[in-house]
């Protein structure tokens, strides 16, 4: 197996996710191979391997071995602890229909631009032009005080950082505690992944919420242990990959 890492021209890592990640890996004891663009490598990667680059690179080479990720942000047993209703629509559709502003949209497909609040059309910028018609998932507004960003290791949660938000806030480890219950149920869940919580105020009351999922293939670190970073990746990457998890050190 080879870890392939993008690197700067000047051999620096290219992101710190990506430096937290080869420092993981390096530290289990991987082979580690950089390279600066992803066409240098493309013909060797094999299905053994893994790549470290951003989300549009790593589904790249995941296609190659025929693999499509499928990780909703909003998983249906997740919905009990969402705390605000979600719904698709179309971007154009808001575009055109000012009564629909006031939500928070972001597009279904990956990464296509960011999810952000509507509330004028000065917010519609970069939202795609009337032939991109992007699906786009939305909620309701929230007051959102802190965000969290969980992960996911084999159905663990192996750990839980702050990303955001006013410190005096805290989540409720008890619907934390049920989310990763929850999460267990969902078939074909990703064994790498982050769930996301938030304490958002709502009618006068705190409440912790889930936020979203993400899939663990390509995902940003936040301040996790690069070995724990390291597995998340392998776990995820194994799973797609159908292969056996060299860096699962469970027993």
């Amino acid at each position: 197996m080879i870890i392939y890492v993008k690197v700067r021209a000047n051999g620096e890592y290219h992101s710190q996710n990506i430096s937290h990640a080869a420092a993981g890996f390096r530290e289990m004891g991987a082979e580690i191979k950089k390279y600066h663009v992803l066409d240098e490598i493309y013909e060797k990667v094999t299905a053994d391997d893994i790549v470290v680059d951003y989300i549009d690179q790593v589904q790249t080479i995941l296609r190659k071995f025929g693999v499509t990720c499928d990780c909703p942000d909003y998983p249906e047993q997740l919905y009990p602890f969402m705390g605000r209703s979600i719904w698709r629509d179309h971007i154009n559709s808001i575009n055109t229909h000012p009564e629909k502003w006031g939500i928070f949209v972001k597009p279904v497909k990956d990464k296509v631009f960011t999810g952000h609040i509507i509330n004028g059309p000065r917010d519609l910028i970069g939202c795609g032009s009337c032939y991109e018609d992007y699906e786009v998932i939305c909620s309701e507004i929230l007051d959102i005080r802190r965000e969290w960003r969980g992960f996911m290791l084999y159905d663990e949660l192996v750990d839980i950082r702050p990303y955001r938000g006013d410190y005096h806030y805290h989540y409720d480890a008890a619907v934390v505690d049920g989310v990763v219950e929850a999460f267990r149920s969902i078939p074909g869940r990703p064994m790498g992944c982050s769930i996301d919580f938030a304490v958002a105020c709502k009618e006068g009351k705190e409440q912790t919420i889930f936020l979203e999922m993400n899939d663990g293939y390509a995902l940003g670190n936040y301040g996790l242990l690069p070995v724990l970073y390291a597995k998340l990746i392998s776990a995820r990457w194994s799973q797609l990959l159908k292969r056996k998890d060299v860096f699962d050190f469970r027993g």
